[in-house]
């Protein structure tokens, strides 16, 4: 348990130890995504549906380009 806690807290700087921090956001994101959409499923109100996932893919697009523009500017060779 020791071993994974610190896995992800290294994942976190976005360096090469570590989880990775791409598959560690696209696991948090869609965790979060699917969770706020089954509570929102159970509501029954479908009326909001296209501003709920395009916000939704939005923030998962913005999330990857910060991770793709910070390894861009600070190569880890």
């Amino acid at each position: 348990m020791k071993d994974f806690i610190q896995n992800i807290l290294a994942s976190l700087d976005n360096k090469t130890q570590g989880f990775s921090g791409k598959k560690l956001t696209a696991f948090t994101i869609v965790a979060c995504v699917t969770a706020a959409h089954i509570k929102w499923i159970m509501l029954a109100d479908f009326s909001q549906l296209v501003p709920v996932l395009t916000a939704d893919y939005a923030v998962i697009c913005v999330l990857f380009g910060i991770n793709v523009v910070d390894k861009k500017q600070n190569p880890t060779e």
